[in-house]
């Protein structure tokens, strides 16, 4: 009997079973971002567009740290910087929270959705098809702040810990350097919900033994939706494509 659950447990959890080396794995890039949705305060929100809100690019950085011991789980950091400042001109009344902007009014917005993810997952399957599962707690510390000309400001921050399940899958293709891969984290909770799913492309070469570099490409969505998160309203879309550079210890 034990003997058996021991082959079922091999055959299904092939990494718990017959873990990896040390693997240390890095990336930096860039995220083309195009920010859609409304946000606010107090239930009154406001389009992004009327507030001048439109495309940036994001820096993104990652470091993943993989062990061979089978019950302790990895390791993956990653930082994204997604900051905006606009300046625009108000096209019609805009209301947002308790802040009336008239018609015609300049309006700087400053928007920061950057946030740091800490991960930490299981290799439920580690060969020409990875599978790793797990739990990610993210700390964002951002807010939106909108500075009219003239009658006051607006500022909603957006300050905590979301935690949310962790899925990556990737496939390689042996001996061609080539892969594609997912990933996701997502949460819900009393109406509240957050996703970031990522779709990638990429190519891998050795340089020595020990050092491989490589590339990304690929596309980002993270929709966020938030009711009163310390003192933000959110409904909000942020996409678009990215590439990064790949190295591998």
């Amino acid at each position: 009997m034990y003997k058996l659950l021991a082959i079922s447990a091999a055959v299904l959890f092939p990494s718990l079973s017959n873990a990896d080396a040390l693997g240390l794995y890095g990336g930096v890039g860039q995220w083309y971002v195009k920010m859609d949705g409304d946000v606010g305060q107090g239930g009154v929100n406001t389009p992004l567009g009327l507030l001048g809100v439109d495309d940036e690019t994001s820096n993104v950085v990652w470091l993943m740290f993989e062990h061979p011991l089978p019950f302790i789980p990895n390791l993956r950091l990653m930082h994204s910087e997604i900051s905006s400042v606009a300046n625009s001109q108000a096209t019609q009344v805009i209301l947002i929270g308790n802040l009336q902007i008239q018609v015609q009014a300049l309006i700087q917005t400053t928007m920061d959705l950057s946030h740091t993810d800490a991960t930490f997952y299981y290799e439920i399957l580690d060969n020409w098809l990875t599978l790793d599962l797990g739990v990610t707690a993210r700390q964002i510390s951002g807010y939106v702040e909108v500075l009219p000309e003239v009658g006051g400001s607006f500022r909603a921050e957006m300050d905590g810990v979301i935690p949310t399940g962790y899925l990556n899958l990737q496939i390689d293709f042996p001996y061609s350097g080539w892969h594609i891969g997912a990933t996701a984290n997502a949460a819900a909770y009393k109406g509240d919900k957050i996703t970031d799913v990522t779709g990638r492309i990429g190519y891998e070469f050795e340089i020595t033994p020990l050092l491989d570099l490589g590339v990304n490409v690929g596309y980002r969505n993270m929709d966020l939706l938030v009711d009163d998160f310390n003192s933000l309203n959110a409904d909000a879309s942020l996409s678009g494509a990215f590439i990064e550079l790949l190295v591998h210890f």
